[in-house]
């Protein structure tokens, strides 16, 4: 109560004094750094020296997950923030926000930014105490559920020497909370430690550098006995950066399912990021299934991996960069159900949004426990099903609120009151379908003070998933692999193909298609700036560089850039972008080492390729050191000069042993003469054949009248070909008479006609000077000559060119 009241009146001492001028203890230059300092590793052996340890918690112990239910987040201001008033305000919404701050001046400005920059103050908290920094992950507490249904915060060494107020966090936080705090003498930091709540965890392999005293096994055994840790997977950090933290490359999403960041193969660490996923998708989980493992992409070393999880929201550091939106997909479909926000902020690849914030396990939390039925279970009329819930709020449970929801080959069924079988537990019978049968299902309580809790945690929007016996499956089968279809100009082609269905249930299918060209313009860009001529920026100081596109018009499909960097020993300092001439930033790179780089983007995609483009680097530290050179652009354009290609229908179901045909209509009446390709790509409910693409080749002949066959001239020859002014056609034929030479253009019309007499046995010579029959030029372009002599022709191609 004296913790409170001291709160309160801080509050509102806090709100009497209107904000404190910005001097030296409000807002302060951040000197301190993520990683270690030189100073740092040389008092390295200091750290823990007198740590006072205390015994485990009793009883059974949980790690708590940060995808359990948390009641706020804690964030710390030394002077100033590592993340913006617009992420706190978000934060604040439906959850408390602590703030450490490190006196009374500071208690006051921070109010009064939070009022002006829309935080919910009735979820602002405050602790006036010393602190050295903001990285609240590293320092801050983890939290275990043990004994007698209580929450209690476990701490431990943090790895950083010169930084004690930090370190005395956690206790506090256990002060200001009201719950017991437990010390285990280990050194680490809460970046490098990811929990998912039912008794398996991991780190990098530095949590066994930074412990020189203790086996592996030794600390296995430590957090088993402080933390209720059975398995702990440590692996050697993929990154093979300076921070070798955990939350840079992965993070686990709930008991069973873990995010790996994902690289190109170009990737100087592509090797050990893709082993690290390869780890984790064979590891039994506490449900008895395996991870299933998710990938986000990060080609540029971008942070979408050091995102906060609080509650059914998902707060993700973005960059600005064209692999944003994907990032967010990526979460999108690994969490269906939460709400999935993007923010961006001062972050590095080792150093974002997770860093710098700290969730705070819900004191009152509802919980439930429970082994879930998972893939292919025996055939059988009921499953029995059973759950432990446990109120820490010290509520009684409202046993008529303890449902089963559940679906049966995706039709919800009624809800089943669970059975309350004394103490914690409850049962449940489960209905099942017919053999084969998909069954989902999640269990619901409520307890008289309001709390509530899902298992899974998310509830509806992504239930446990079982089967009546095996997994039955569509098994789509095409009679094609390609679409061949030709005609002469003026006229449609009509191929179709069948689909089948050879397997157990009906086959969903979605068909789109493209008859899209597409054509590459390269533009060789010069060497970036040396890296000692430039410190912040290389465009706002030396104008590097800026490029006009205007030989071309036309949509972007692609942008790619080809480059080799060369960079000093601080390579994540530097960021590599380009502006399009719509205004669109995107980042090529990020943090690379030297090397030859091959970069596409597709932030441009379905913009105008003509204009301005700027492109330019940026060191955030400001002494520049970084260049790029050898450079070559290309940009895709598409366009389509007619839309040629129809396919019919483009959806449906397939039912199991049936067939459905498919309609390819090639239309050739708007087309020139040439050569087409397109493609039809087929997306599906079988997993096997999720995604399939027909190519479809089409060829439009001279239109019926003009042939293309050999003749019985004894010879015809056109030079030069291409030609820019003129061509000249010589001819030698068997007999007398009149030659007639026909220039047509791509759609079959005479543009001109040229009349020659000629003797047997003679070189006819014939000129055409790219002129039509009205004497006017030409337009360049493909051409089609005919040459006829009583019944016999002669035709062939020519091009006229700038």
């Amino acid at each position: 109560m004296k913790r409170t009241i001291y709160y309160l009146f801080l509050l509102l001492f806090a709100a009497s004094t209107g904000f404190a001028q910005k001097n030296d203890d409000v807002r302060k230059p951040y000197t301190l750094t993520h990683h270690m300092s030189p100073e740092e590793k040389a008092l390295f052996h200091t750290v823990g020296k007198g740590y006072l340890e205390t015994d485990p918690p009793p009883g059974e112990i949980r790690n708590i997950a940060e995808f359990d239910q948390m009641e706020g987040v804690l964030v710390g201001y030394p002077g100033s923030f590592g993340i913006s008033y617009t992420l706190i305000a978000a934060l604040s919404q439906e959850t408390k926000v602590l703030t450490v701050v490190e006196n009374n001046n500071q208690l006051n400005y921070v109010t009064g930014q939070y009022q002006s920059q829309g935080v919910n103050m009735d979820n602002a908290e405050f602790i006036v105490t010393a602190l050295d920094s903001y990285w609240t992950r590293d320092y801050g507490p983890w939290y275990v559920a043990y004994g007698n249904d209580q929450i209690g915060i476990m701490d431990f060494v943090y790895n950083r020497p010169n930084r004690p107020n930090d370190n005395a966090i956690p206790p506090k936080i256990a002060d200001y909370l009201g719950i017991e705090w437990y010390g285990m003498d280990l050194i680490t930091a809460g970046g490098n430690y990811m929990t998912n709540g039912r008794g398996i965890s991991s780190s990098s392999d530095l949590i066994w550098e930074e412990n020189p005293d203790y086996t592996p096994s030794e600390i296995d055994q430590m957090l088993l006995d402080y933390c209720g840790i059975d398995t702990y997977h440590v692996l050697p950090d993929p990154n093979n950066t300076y921070i070798d933290h955990i939350d840079c490359w992965g993070k686990f999403l709930d008991v069973d399912k873990v995010l790996i960041r994902e690289v190109p193969a170009s990737h100087p660490q592509y090797d050990e990021i893709e082993a690290t996923a390869a780890y984790y998708m064979d590891k039994p989980t506490a449900w008895g299934n395996t991870f299933q493992v998710y990938r986000v992409w990060t080609p540029n070393n971008e942070p979408y991996t050091n995102s906060l999880i609080l509650n059914n929201r998902v707060f993700v550091p973005i960059t600005g960069g064209q692999w944003d939106d994907e990032a967010l997909a990526t979460y999108e479909e690994a969490m269906p159900g939460y709400e999935i926000m993007g923010f961006t902020g001062s972050w590095e690849s080792t150093d974002a949004l997770h860093c710098r914030t700290k969730g705070i396990a819900d004191r009152n939390t509802l919980y439930i426990h429970h082994m879930p039925l998972l893939g292919d279970q025996p055939v059988q009329p009921n499953y029995e099903l059973e759950a432990e819930i446990t109120a820490y709020s010290g509520e009684a449970i409202v046993n008529d609120a303890v449902k089963v929801i559940y679906w049966i080959n995706d039709e919800p069924q009624d809800d089943i009151v669970m059975t309350h079988e004394g103490g914690k537990i409850y049962s449940a019978t489960l209905p099942s379908g017919p053999a084969g049968s998909k069954m989902e299902y999640y269990i619901t309580a409520v307890d008289d003070g309001g709390n509530t809790a899902n298992h899974p945690y998310i509830g509806a929007p992504d239930p446990h998933v079982f089967f009546a016996g095996e997994e039955l499956f569509p098994a789509m089968g095409l009679d094609v692999t390609s679409v061949e279809a030709y005609v002469n100009q003026g006229n449609t082609d009509v191929q179709n193909f069948t689909i089948f269905n050879v397997g157990e249930i009906g086959l969903n299918y979605y068909i789109s298609y493209s008859s899209a060209l597409f054509e590459d313009h390269v533009y060789e860009i010069e060497d970036s700036p040396a890296q000692d001529a430039w410190e912040d920026n290389t465009f706002t100081e030396l104008g590097w560089v800026e490029f006009e596109v205007d030989d071309a018009e036309g949509e972007i499909a692609n942008w790619n850039l080809e480059f080799y960097w060369n960079t000093d020993q601080y390579s994540e300092e530097s960021t590599f972008k380009v502006e399009s001439p719509e205004g669109t930033e995107a980042v090529i790179a990020a943090g690379i080492p030297d090397g030859n780089y091959d970069i596409d983007l597709d932030a441009f995609n379905g913009e105008q390729m003509q204009g301005t483009w700027k492109i330019w680097i940026e060191d955030s530290y400001g002494d520049g050191g970084h260049q790029a050179t050898n450079i070559s652009l290309t940009i895709t354009k598409t366009y389509e000069i007619f839309p040629w290609l129809n396919v019919e229908p483009v959806a449906g179901t397939v039912e199991p042993g049936g067939t459905q045909q498919i309609v390819v209509t090639c239309d050739g009446t708007e087309l020139p003469v040439g050569e087409y390709d397109g493609s039809i790509t087929i997306s599906s409910n079988d997993p096997e054949m999720s995604e399939t693409v027909i190519p479809v080749h089409f060829t439009v002949d001279l239109p019926d009248g003009i042939s293309t066959g050999t003749t019985e001239f004894n010879e015809l020859s056109v030079y030069p070909n291409p030609f820019k002014s003129q061509t000249t056609f010589t001819i030698t034929t068997e007999k007398d008479g009149a030659l007639i030479l026909n220039i047509h253009d791509s759609r079959g019309r005479v543009v001109a006609e040229i009349v020659k007499l000629t003797h047997k046995g003679q070189h006819a010579r014939i000129i055409w000077n790219g002129k039509n029959q009205r004497g006017e030029f030409v337009k360049p372009g493909v051409y089609y000559y005919s040459v006829d002599m009583d019944n016999i022709r002669k035709t062939g191609k020519i091009i006229l060119v700038d």
